[in-house]
């Protein structure tokens, strides 16, 4: 299978590396110094410490230089670059190629199938705790690596199995879904908590859990979050808060999430997309979330500025 990974970070270098290395044809997108370290030494991932192994890729910077028509586009950018990866994709996609957008937040595949084609766009989520070590160095911990995919209709076809296959393949666990937008769902009631409330009080997941007082804020913030999503219909069960909080405990006591690591090294972060969009669509939909606005407010004060002044 001929492979497109647009976005050649922690996510993708992981998935994209999985999939070289069972013989798939991948081509990575990347900038800066990533391209660099890809183009010159290969991408090495690392397991929980152990090296997997260096891998040659095929590394380049803009969508077009890859073989177009690719039969599969993996899409693991952050989510304020969601609109700028679509209108690189365009011009290489085909009325075959799949899309499958492994990113944080729930209108992902939507934003992307307004550019792209809503007919080529795959809905799918992933547990996967990865950091880009330094560049070309991909180090996966966490719990083990699961997929979870399906199209936006529900109907199980033979792209959707023929992707899962192909990481089954690599060793990664995938659950082909007929709902996939309650899997997007069941994903954001526990990552948007997580993020807002690590990122807010500069702490892993064990230390807020283990406070009482963190941990009152912890499920209240999913409760919101859940509120939020059964307004939007998203089909989520009747016990989602405590599913939430099962998995929350779950989760290794030094993981930090994604967004955390990003307000640690003065990256842009995906506040909008996460702790932004509860309170955005509790909003709308009419349904109160105190604590993400008052969490939405401290955070934002703390965003680091972009080139120009603008924050974001």
């Amino acid at each position: 299978m001929r492979v497109l990974v647009m976005g050649a970070g922690a996510v993708g270098g992981f998935y994209g590396w999985r999939l070289l290395e069972r013989g798939h044809a991948v081509t990575f997108v990347a900038r800066g110094p990533q391209r660099e370290a890809l183009s010159r030494r290969g991408l090495e991932v690392r397991s929980h410490g152990r090296s997997l192994g260096v891998r040659p890729v095929h590394v380049v910077a803009d969508p077009r230089d890859a073989e177009p028509g690719p039969d599969f586009v993996l899409v693991t950018v952050k989510g304020f670059d969601t609109e700028a990866a679509g209108r690189a994709l365009r011009p290489v996609v085909r009325s075959t190629t799949a899309v499958l957008a492994l990113q944080n937040g729930v209108d992902a595949p939507e934003r992307l199938g307004g550019i792209v084609g809503a007919d080529r766009v795959l809905i799918g989520t992933t547990v996967l705790e990865a950091t880009v070590a330094e560049p070309g160095i991909v180090e996966q911990g966490g719990p083990p690596p699961r997929i979870v995919v399906g199209e936006p209709s529900g109907v199980v076809t033979a792209r959707v199995e023929a992707i899962a296959a192909a990481f089954r393949e690599a060793g990664v666990e995938v659950h082909v879904t007929t709902d996939p937008r309650r899997a997007l769902w069941e994903k954001f009631v526990r990552l948007a908590p997580g993020a807002t409330l690590t990122s807010a009080c500069q702490a892993p997941i064990g230390a807020l859990r283990d406070l009482p007082e963190t941990a009152v804020l912890y499920r209240t913030l999913v409760a919101e979050a859940v509120a939020v999503g059964g307004a939007a219909g998203a089909g989520l069960a009747p016990d989602a808060v405590d599913a939430a909080w099962a998995w929350i405990s779950a989760l290794p006591g030094s993981m930090k999430t994604s967004m955390q690591r990003d307000f640690e090294r003065g990256h842009r972060v995906e506040l909008e997309e996460l702790t932004g969009t509860v309170v955005r669509l509790g909003g709308r939909l009419g349904v109160p979330t105190p604590a993400f606005a008052v969490l939405y407010a401290v955070l934002k004060a703390r965003v680091p500025e972009r080139p120009g002044g603008d924050a974001g």
